[in-house]
């Protein structure tokens, strides 16, 4: 566990740089979902605009997710700004939420360990 708010637990998934990844969610709200994001990362396909990179992350993520019984919950295009400058982008990240319902607490575990093992940043 990452971090808990009020309705949410925010998993933690790794350690980057010191900053802790925190992908996927637990949402209490009207009942138990678990909810993933993925990503794929401007600066990997410099060439390619945002539609073809959300659609790499439909492919490579959404079909299995999908499959699962995930929905697509949302889709947003976000500047990773730098720290210490927020005028400077680094990058831009095209991530897709996909969230399932969960009927009981055995099978939110059960997801949120799925969503552990797969690979949720698309990369070349």
């Amino acid at each position: 566990m990452y971090r808990t708010r009020e309705a949410e637990i925010q998993v933690a998934e790794r350690v980057r740089l010191h900053i802790m990844d925190s992908g996927i969610r637990v949402r209490m709200q009207e009942g138990l979902r678990v909810v993933f994001t993925a990503r794929s990362q401007r600066s990997d396909y410099p060439s390619v605009g945002a539609d073809a990179l959300f659609q790499r992350v439909r492919e490579t993520v959404g079909e299995q997710a999908l499959a699962r019984g995930y929905a697509e919950e949302d889709a947003q295009t976000v500047e990773v700004k730098d720290p210490m400058d927020d005028a400077r982008v680094l990058d831009t990240w095209h991530e897709i939420t996909y969230a399932k319902t969960a009927d009981d607490v055995s099978t939110v575990v059960d997801e949120v360990r799925w969503a552990l093992e797969i690979d949720k940043y698309v990369a070349p």
